[in-house]
């Protein structure tokens, strides 16, 4: 991201933390200023998963000696448009996007409608994992995890992918 786009989040993002849900709002309901959208994965994410199968194993899991696998789950706070999402999916994940942003959401599920194609499956046998999209805060964990289980039973994440959201934590 260049110095001018650094500057100009800092700038937005100056004011009191309790204000940020609508300043991201703000940004994806203008959608001409998004420079942390670079339009695919993130090339660290897709090298782990396609050439260090060592470091997150599997997206399958087998419980306590069982010889029934599940699928492990992945949540991807601050998501963006979903690109690591469907990559996690196509790779047998059930993939979880959270994004702050009402219109975020929205432009995720755009995204999976219009381009899900060019995130075919990796493994045939372990097959696509199901693509879900969220609206709700990572730092708040009551309308996060509210908003997550509302969508079924309690979920537990085997992975928390992020490279962006933590340097979003709220600092007092």
């Amino acid at each position: 991201m260049a110095a001018p786009e650094v500057g100009r989040l800092q700038q937005l993002f100056s004011g009191p933390v309790a204000e940020n849900q609508g300043r991201w709002s703000q940004l994806w309901d203008s959608g001409d200023f998004l420079p942390f959208d670079r339009g695919f994965p993130n090339p660290a994410l897709e090298d782990t998963l396609t050439q260090r199968e060592n470091v997150l194993g599997t997206a399958i899991q087998y419980a306590d000696g069982s010889k029934h696998a599940t699928r492990k789950t992945a949540l991807v706070p601050g998501c963006g448009r979903g690109y690591d999402v469907l990559l996690l999916a196509s790779f047998g994940y059930d993939a979880y996007g959270l994004e702050i942003s009402e219109t975020a959401v929205q432009r995720c599920k755009e995204e999976y409608e219009k381009n899900g194609h060019k995130y075919p499956v990796r493994d045939q046998e372990v097959g696509a994992g199901r693509v879900v999209f969220v609206n709700g805060d990572f730092f708040d964990s009551t309308t996060s995890k509210g908003d997550i289980e509302s969508l079924g039973s309690p979920i537990k994440f085997d992975l928390i992918y992020d490279y962006t959201a933590w340097r979003l934590e709220p600092v007092d």
